[in-house]
């Protein structure tokens, strides 16, 4: 869901005119806009599952892993051409570094508000 959502904003941020001749304007743009997207999911995957840190890594793992594997099938070779030059970007590390740790600090606050809503009330 991340990835569809990621490569969406990216198209509009691509083609909108403020945008033009700008590629650190959509970088930046796109981090401040991870931030909600991927705490929004982090949020409703975590109503399935009790939220932790650990949980909060695996989801970032997992899903680092799949937007990689979607952006070898289907970003690179219709869209960048060339592996190198994709993951050879500071940029695109940085964000994935970014997603990673948002969803641990997702399952670390949820975690945190989690527990308390379970707590039992004292009679």
């Amino acid at each position: 869901m991340l990835w569809i959502l990621i490569f969406v904003v990216w198209s509009i941020l691509m083609f909108a005119p403020w945008f033009k001749d700008g590629e650190m304007r959509i970088y930046v743009t796109h981090w401040i806009l991870l931030v909600p997207m991927i705490l929004l999911l982090a949020k409703w995957y975590f109503k399935a599952t009790p939220p932790s840190l650990k949980k909060g890594l695996f989801l970032g793992l997992i899903g680092l892993a799949t937007g990689t594997v979607l952006d070898m099938i289907i970003t690179v070779p219709l869209f960048v051409k060339s592996y190198t030059l994709y993951y050879g970007d500071w940029r695109q590390w940085f964000g994935f570094a970014l997603s990673v740790l948002l969803c641990v600090a997702a399952g670390w606050e949820f975690d945190a508000t989690y527990s308390k809503r379970e707590t039992p009330p004292q009679v």
